[in-house]
């Protein structure tokens, strides 16, 4: 004979590994949030760091002539070109699962202004077959000699 006891045990057998399932699934998506979202967070700072060394080094390339007449004003060649070099030294260091690019840099009278872009794939979502990229834009403005804050 079956009490009521013996059958309350019979109705919870398999319910643990409900639980625990049930608990995996969570923990494995909170391990992708940490991983992507971290991967997010290097790729955000990396490609910020990036347009502002960009943006600083440009900078400093004034126009001699006109600096010597009281007047700075960037030479936009060399601004240009220094900031696509500091870019290219930056890009050198970035981690492999992340692609940047110099998206634009713009030179008006003393300032600089330089945009960049990073895309990247994730990781931990790529191996559940998510296939998400994410992209940042990152700006910098640097200005040479006396510039009014707008």
């Amino acid at each position: 004979m079956c009490g009521p006891m013996q059958t309350a045990k019979r109705n919870e057998i398999g319910q643990a590994s409900l639980v625990f399932v049930a608990s995996l699934v969570i923990i494995m998506a909170a391990f992708a949030l940490l991983v992507d979202g971290g991967r997010y967070l290097v790729m955000r700072n990396r490609a910020r760091m990036m347009a502002d060394a960009s943006a600083l080094s440009g900078a400093g390339m004034l126009d001699l002539q006109k600096a010597h007449e009281g007047d700075f004003v960037l030479d936009r060649y060399s601004a240009e070109e220094r900031a696509g070099y500091i870019f290219a030294e930056n890009y050198m260091d970035k981690p492999e699962w992340a692609n940047y690019q110099l998206q634009e840099v713009r030179i008006v009278g003393n300032e600089i202004w330089v945009t960049v872009t990073g895309t990247s794939t994730p990781l931990f979502g790529s191996n559940l077959g998510l296939n998400y990229s994410v992209t940042i834009v990152s700006s910098a403005r640097a200005a040479s000699g006396i510039s009014s804050e707008r």
